[in-house]
């Protein structure tokens, strides 16, 4: 979870919802096969894992399990813990930890989507399709419930439309080959926003399915975030109007529109608001944008499970109940 540039206006985007439905009945696609997941962020992807205040536990998966989520995303940092020069082997231990989280999750009927998080892909292309070729090699015998989504957020001018799908496209042969029939998680550039679907396309349809995310308005949803510094946004209003309520929706009707004309599985992968923020908004907010999801059959994945934008309180080891109920109504 990134800092992400603002959506286009609620003009253009009522627009397009309304060229959408003009279009006649809706196209058929297939269901993004976790429906109500649950980022474990802050854990694997920092330096090392407990770095950033949390560990996870075999009980957070149980506990996830009874809340009545169905599966979990779960963010890693693969170069910090791989070799420089090649075959740029994982460590081991490493790469037995990942292993432990997700074998322990598949057991429990939980689905994992298995993702790379800050790992900086630009930097050295081929160590980071080697990794990926590692990590589809050795769960290649696991459940099916497991997805691999090498991608987070990319962004820059490198990772836009045509350029981004055939860097993914490669990347997914490299996953398939080593895991044949495995499913491939892509998104858009521009950090995942909706936005950037108008010119993105995943390299095929193929044993691919794709993911937004979703924090608007990004100075609402990152108030006060204390890791922003003097960057941090600050807003003074009171989000819940009407208006607002129907840019969600609205928002989240243009990604399932655009996956149901391609014939794609869509999630939103991430969505959440920063604690600093007044439980009361947080939870309109997110009841909000889960109720478009699933008024549109979308997949989700709610940020997160004890982060900075937490569900679940760690010093008191429960869920945030209202925020539990907000998703899982």
């Amino acid at each position: 979870m990134n800092r992400r540039e603002l959506l286009i206006g609620a003009a253009a985007l009522t627009a397009c919802s309304q060229d959408a439905r003009s279009q006649g009945p809706r196209a058929q696609a297939p269901l993004f096969p976790m429906r109500r997941g649950v980022n474990l962020g802050n854990a694997l992807e920092a330096p090392n894992e407990g770095d950033w205040g949390f560990q996870i536990e075999d009980e957070h998966l149980d506990i996830i399990g009874d809340g009545g989520f169905d599966g979990i995303r779960l963010p890693v940092r693969w170069d910090t813990h791989t070799a420089a020069a090649a075959p740029y082997a994982i460590d081991p231990r490493f790469l037995g930890r990942v292993e432990e989280v997700v074998t322990g999750a598949l057991r429990r009927g939980l689905y994992v989507q298995l993702d790379a998080h800050h790992d900086p892909i630009g930097e050295q292309p081929e160590r980071f399709a080697a990794i990926w070729r590692q990590i589809a090699h050795h769960f290649r015998n696991m459940s099916d419930k497991l997805l691999l989504e090498p991608f987070n957020e990319p962004n820059g001018d490198q990772f836009t439309g045509a350029r981004l799908s055939s860097i993914q496209a490669g990347l997914r042969d490299s996953i398939n080959t080593a895991s044949p029939n495995r499913l491939v998680v892509l998104g858009p550039g521009n950090w995942q926003n909706i936005d950037a679907l108008r010119d993105w396309a995943p390299p095929s349809t193929e044993s691919v399915a794709v993911s937004v995310h979703y924090y608007e308005p990004h100075a609402f949803t990152h108030h006060n975030a204390e890791w922003l510094g003097a960057d941090a946004p600050r807003y003074s209003g009171v989000w819940g109007a009407d208006a607002h309520i129907r840019l969600v929706h609205q928002h989240i009707e243009q990604a399932a529109e655009w996956g149901r004309r391609r014939g794609v599985a869509m999630q939103l992968g991430e969505f959440g608001v920063n604690s600093a923020v007044s439980l009361d908004q947080r939870v309109l907010w997110t009841r909000t944008v889960r109720e478009a999801c699933e008024a549109q059959q979308m997949g989700w994945c709610v940020w997160d499970f004890a982060g900075a934008f937490p569900l679940w309180h760690r010093e008191n080891r429960r869920w945030i109940e209202p925020l539990r109920q907000a998703l899982i109504s």
